[in-house]
């Protein structure tokens, strides 16, 4: 039980650290989105007596890129699709994206789930037919399957048969 709670505190800590990358490169953006916001206006309306301003703000900016630099290693295992890339690219929000994939993802499902049931049916029809024809062998399949109650089934429908083809 021991090793339970430290697993759940080790996964735990794994999450928040996670969160806790994710949330400060978040931060440095925005804060390097808006350096350069101001660098924009500042070099738009420039005039000597802002140049020391300017110049301060370019070093910011420089920290900045040197701090998501020094954040990369920590996005290694991060893997981005590029479709979110292209969907980007068009302007639209991310959130778009990810609905769409869980739109395709669960029509795909119910397509599978759709094939699934329709192999079982098969399935079922097929044992069904064969148990009409050759029951001794469709008992020994499902023995061997170790599907007794549908072996059992077999030969009542095959015990039923002959009793009716008696009569």
């Amino acid at each position: 039980m021991e090793g339970d709670a430290q697993q759940k505190s080790s996964s735990s800590r794994k999450e928040t650290t996670s969160e806790d990358k994710f949330d400060r490169l978040e931060r440095t953006l925005e804060q390097f989105q808006e350096n350069a916001r101001i660098m924009g206006s500042m070099a738009a309306d420039f005039t000597t007596r802002s140049q020391d301003q300017f110049n301060q703000k370019i070093h910011t900016f420089i920290s900045g890129l040197q701090q998501m630099d020094a954040m990369k290693h920590e996005f290694d295992e991060v893997k981005v699709p590029l479709e979110l890339m292209e969907v980007l690219d068009r302007g639209e929000t991310p959130f778009l994206y990810s609905k769409e994939i869980l739109e395709k993802t669960q029509l795909k499902n119910e397509e599978v789930n759709g094939k699934i049931e329709m192999y079982r049916k098969f399935r079922a029809s097929l044992l069904k037919h064969m148990g009409e024809e050759m029951p001794g062998d469709t008992v020994k399949y499902l023995t061997t399957r170790k599907e007794s109650e549908a072996a059992k089934q077999v030969m009542q429908n095959a015990a039923a048969a002959m009793s009716s083809q008696k009569e």
